[in-house]
């Protein structure tokens, strides 16, 4: 309604698998055979779907070098460096820009995830979610925000354990660019087909209480 929106990105993929066995992508009226790209099979009710067709993938603010300050005023524009496993961590070198640098709509939302787009191999699929709105906070232009489509921190929740599972990280390990010497590149496009597999929103409810359950047990 607003025009926001490209008419590509109206269209979602309905994948499904056939008679045959086979599994097949719809996106539209264009249906095409995926079988090589399904990693294994699912249990009835649950989907695959494409990582584009459940969230938006976008970078946060760019920027000069010399437009940021420590004056720990205006925006908290947090890095790399922010991000541990299931953890988003506040420093105190953290660098700020004015409030006209920074587009309200990448402001650090509930439920976002947050990844490095640029960064070391052993750091790839590093990921944490953001439990709260953040008004005055958002990432930088190497870090990717992850916002979902469906406001709901059980899906939230899952898709963050998911994304970071070792068949995620892999996946994106094998779509990474060299970058320099020691960085790598995800690029966002092909970040955006990545197939995920999704389950009934009660049966994420119980995946994501027994990790966490795991996790208390961990520590």
């Amino acid at each position: 309604k607003k025009g926001k929106l490209k008419k590509s990105a109206l269209v979602d993929s309905v994948i499904y698998k056939s008679d045959d066995n086979k599994y097949y992508e719809q996106v539209g009226k264009e249906i095409k055979e995926i079988t090589e790209e399904i990693a294994f099979d699912l249990p009835n009710g649950w989907n695959w779907c494409r990582l584009k067709d459940i969230c938006s993938i976008f970078t946060g603010a760019t920027f000069k070098k010399e437009e940021a300050t420590t004056t720990r005023q205006g925006v908290r524009i947090l890095r790399g460096g922010n991000i541990s496993p299931f953890e988003l961590k506040i420093k105190n070198d953290d660098i700020f820009l004015t409030e006209d640098k920074v587009k309200k709509d990448i402001l650090l939302k509930e439920n976002d995830i947050l990844t490095p787009a640029v960064t070391s191999l052993e750091n790839i699929g590093k990921m944490a979610r953001v439990n709260s709105d953040m008004s005055d906070t958002t990432v930088g232009g190497f870090v990717f925000i992850i916002r979902l489509h469906l406001i709901n921190q059980w899906f939230s929740k899952y898709i963050l354990y998911l994304l970071s599972s070792p068949f995620m990280i892999d996946f994106m390990k094998s779509i990474t660019n060299k970058s320099g010497q020691a960085f790598y590149n995800i690029g966002k496009e092909r970040l955006s087909i990545a197939l995920l597999p999704i389950p009934p929103l009660k049966e994420q409810q119980r995946i994501v209480a027994q990790i966490e359950k795991l996790f208390e047990q961990l520590r």
